[in-house]
Order: C-alpha cells, then sequence, then structure tokens
C-alpha cells in the first residue's frame, strides 16, 4: 500500500504565532454580518458530515465483518491482504471527509457532536489519540519479533511527540485567546456596533482559523500510526489489530447506549 504525503507536523506554536498573514483590517459593518450569518452556516455546515460519517460507519461495519470471516476461515495471505487493504483505505476516507468539512465547520469536529457521548468523553483534538492503537494491541496479537518491538515503541514515541506538540500548541491558542477576549470594555459588552469591542472579535476570529490546521494535523498522526502498524506487522497480525482496535470503539459506543438508557436517579 502506498503511503501519501500528509501534511508535516510543525511546531506546538508556529500555528497562531505569525506564520499566517496578518489580518486585513475588517470593515465593522462586514463583521457583524458574518457574526449574524455563522449560527446559520454551522448548523447547516454540520448536517451534511454527519449523515457522510454514519454512512462510512455502515460501510466500516461491513468491512470488519468480511475481515472477521476471512481470520476466522483462515483466508490466504493475499486475500487476507486485500481486506486489510480496504479496511486501511477506508480509515483514509473518513480523513478526507473531516478536511473536506473542516473548511467549512472545524468547530463542530472538534466538539464532537458527531460521535456517541462515550467517545466525546475521550476526544483528543476531533478524535482518538493515536497512541490510543498501541495499548489496544495488547495481548491481541501473536508473539512479536525483537524488531517488531522496537518498530512500536519508536511508534510509540513518536505519536507521544507528536500528541504532545499539538496539545501544547491547543493551549498556547487558548492562552492566547483568553488574552484577546479579556482586553475587551465590560461597559460596552452586548452593545450593537461597537468599534471597540467589534475589532477584538476580529482578533479572536483571526486566531480561530487555525484550528483547521490543528484537527488536519491530529488527524494525519492517527493515519499515520494506522499506516506505520500495517508495516511494522505481518497480515494476519494486522487484520487481528484492526478487529481489536474496532472491538473497542464498538464498545464504546455501546456503552453509550446503556448510559442514555439507564434509569436516572431522583
Amino acid at each position: 500500500m502506498g503511503d501519501r504525503e500528509g501534511p508535516r507536523l510543525v511546531s506546538s506554536t508556529a500555528l497562531w504565532r505569525g506564520n499566517r498573514r496578518p489580518a486585513q483590517v475588517v470593515q465593522v459593518s462586514q463583521l457583524e454580518q458574518d457574526f449574524q450569518r455563522a449560527p446559520q452556516q454551522g448548523e447547516s455546515g454540520s448536517l451534511p458530515f454527519d449523515t457522510e460519517y454514519s454512512r462510512w460507519l455502515e460501510e466500516h461495519t461491513i468491512h470488519i465483518n468480511e475481515l472477521r470471516t476471512a481470520v476466522n476461515s483462515h483466508a490466504s495471505d493475499p486475500e487476507l491482504r486485500s481486506i486489510v487493504d480496504n479496511v486501511i483505505a477506508h480509515y483514509d476516507e473518513v480523513y478526507r471527509m473531516k478536511a473536506n468539512a473542516a473548511k467549512g465547520n472545524v468547530e463542530h469536529l472538534l466538539s464532537g457532536m458527531w460521535k456517541t457521548p462515550a467517545e466525546r468523553c475521550f476526544m483528543w483534538i476531533g478524535d482518538f489519540r493515536p497512541s490510543l492503537l498501541l495499548k489496544l494491541l495488547g495481548n491481541q496479537l501473536e508473539p512479536l519479533s525483537e524488531q517488531q518491538l522496537l518498530a512500536i515503541k519508536n511508534l510509540q514515541l513518536s505519536s507521544y511527540n507528536g500528541e504532545d506538540a499539538l496539545s501544547q500548541g491547543m493551549q498556547a491558542l487558548e492562552q492566547s485567546l483568553v488574552e484577546t477576549l479579556a482586553n475587551g470594555s465590560p461597559f460596552t459588552d452586548g452593545i450593537p456596533g461597537d468599534v471597540g469591542n467589534m475589532g477584538q472579535m476580529a482578533k479572536a476570529m483571526e486566531k480561530l482559523r487555525v484550528l483547521e490546521g490543528f484537527l488536519v494535523q491530529a488527524d494525519h498522526l492517527r493515519r499515520q500510526a494506522l499506516q506505520q502498524m500495517y508495516r511494522i506487522l505481518t497480515t494476519r497480525q494486522s487484520a487481528r489489530a484492526l478487529l481489536a482496535i474496532n472491538g473497542y470503539f464498538s464498545r464504546l459506543r455501546a456503552l453509550s447506549s446503556l448510559c442514555l438508557t439507564r434509569p436516572r436517579e431522583q
């Protein structure tokens, strides 16, 4: 399976510190119109992705069932490899979908409202942590060779480093946003057309534009972890790993259903 070139991970603060063009002067009237349109765009923009993701999840279940059947029936290596390739390619598809959706509504993807409540509790920048994949393998695989163990250890380290860099970048963005929003006048909050606060909000909106970059890079780490895992493991080990990963997320979604239907204390 060929590796597509993904976005290169930048330093944790480069996305919000001057690596983008400074915002141009925004007319207050135009900015007010943008604020008024934002809720409508957010509501309409989320639905197509949610529908796409539901369809993707249904197709993913079909691929996983096919993979499970092949493993249980001891299919030949070429047959099993073809099915594993299809599962990996299908994961690539959801990342392409998210990248396209993020261009118009990255806040919806980061909120996790397209996932179940239990999944949202453990989200990291719009989905699962890449290092989680390696933890899920555990005892699910056959004994690994020393070379495989070393490769997985290095992959785990690179995943941790990538997660840490992006997490620090998000923290720096949050701090920068807090400083920007805290400088407003409490005496003019909510007054339509206030030039001071509108200028402040324009700066805040400009900072939020980098969120798309954080999401795309986090998805790149997730995608890279899957692809590197596939290169390290044998075909049958990869098949079992994919089944273990799917089993975890299936049980997490089932846990959400149980939590929603449990009796509530009065």
